[in-house]
Order: structure tokens, then C-alpha cells, then sequence
């Protein structure tokens, strides 16, 4: 399940839209920008259990190891309830919520990666990139039920008192095909 935000370029003013980075308005598709995608986590405890019973022999070994990209040992380096990995190889997250957002930052303005004391200094600037760009007002459209309208309800889903999506490491990006 995943649920892809956006901002319509028709939303802003003439005068707002001229000041948008022709890199990000380049990136537009049918007149929409994408702000991020979110994602469901899996169940850290469920996924344990399945690999732990798959171990000790109650089912044939490859059964379900061979479908899950984690390790019971990277299940049991954290206690916190949920997790994504997007591949075999790549480094597991833990997440105390359901959902997880992955940014979307074209990649010709992603600026060069800075040392960052932690990941909420990285999760900020991703969206103080957002935050730059548009107003709390700005309407964002998706296809979910989640009751966000504008940008600040956004914001508020993600780094609010009663946040229901974490941020992921991993951004999405792209490059303008010449």
C-alpha cells in the first residue's frame, strides 16, 4: 500500500509559481508536484515469530526466510514495533508507527550530503526543503483517507504531537531526461 502526496501547480499564483526552482517545476507531471510517498511497515514482533518458528523447524526452511528480506538478528536489534527494509541488502529501519514517508527531492536539488549529528537533523532538512517551497495553506492532494488538506496538516502527520507516518532515510528523487 502506498499513498503518493502532491501539490498541484495550479494551486499556486502566478507570482508563487514563477519563484518555484525550474529544476522541481521540470519534475512536474500533469501539472503535479510530488512531495513524498507513504508507505506501510511491517510488524516487527509477527515477522520475528514467523522466522523464529520457521527455525526451529515448523515449517521447511525457505518457507518464508526466503520471502522476507530481514533477519531474525536485525528484528531483534530493535524493540520498536515496526520496520522496512526495501532490499536485502539494504539497512533495516524501526519505526514506532504504521506508516512511513519517503521524501521526494529531484535529484539536480539535493544538495551534497553534510555530516549530520542525527537522522531528525536529516528528516528536518527534508522538510525545511519542502517547507521553503510552500505555504501551511497550500492544498495536497492524495488518494487516501487520511485527513490532511494543506501542508501544515502534513507537516503535522509526520513531526506532530500526534504523528501517525515517521519519515524514512531514504528519499526519492529524479533526473529531467534530456
Amino acid at each position: 500500500m502506498s499513498t503518493e502526496f502532491h501539490v498541484d501547480l495550479n494551486d499556486f499564483n502566478v507570482w508563487d509559481r514563477e519563484s518555484l526552482p525550474s529544476e522541481l517545476v521540470a519534475t512536474a507531471s500533469d501539472g503535479r508536484l510530488q512531495i513524498g510517498t507513504c508507505r506501510g511497515n511491517a510488524d516487527r514482533k509477527r515477522t520475528l515469530a514467523i522466522l523464529m518458528q520457521e527455525r526451529y523447524g515448523e515449517w521447511p526452511v525457505g518457507t518464508f526466510s526466503n520471502r522476507i528480506f530481514t533477519s531474525a538478528e536485525e528484528l531483534c536489534s530493535s524493540c520498536k514495533p515496526y520496520f522496512s527494509k526495501w532490499s536485502r541488502n539494504s539497512p533495516i529501519e524501526f519505526f514506532d508507527t504504521k506508516l512511513r514517508f519517503c521524501w521526494y527531492i529531484p535529484m539536480e536539488l539535493q544538495e551534497s550530503p553534510k555530516e549530520t549529528k542525527s537522522s531528525e537533523d536529516y528528516q528536518r532538512a527534508m522538510f525545511d526543503f519542502w517547507n521553503s517551497i510552500l505555504e501551511d495553506t497550500t492544498p495536497i492532494h492524495h488518494s487516501s483517507t487520511y485527513p490532511i488538506d494543506t501542508w501544515k496538516d502534513l507537516g503535522e502527520a509526520i513531526f506532530g504531537d500526534n504523528r501517525y507516518m515517521e519519515p524514512s532515510i531514504f528519499i526519492q528523487g529524479t533526473i529531467k531526461l534530456l
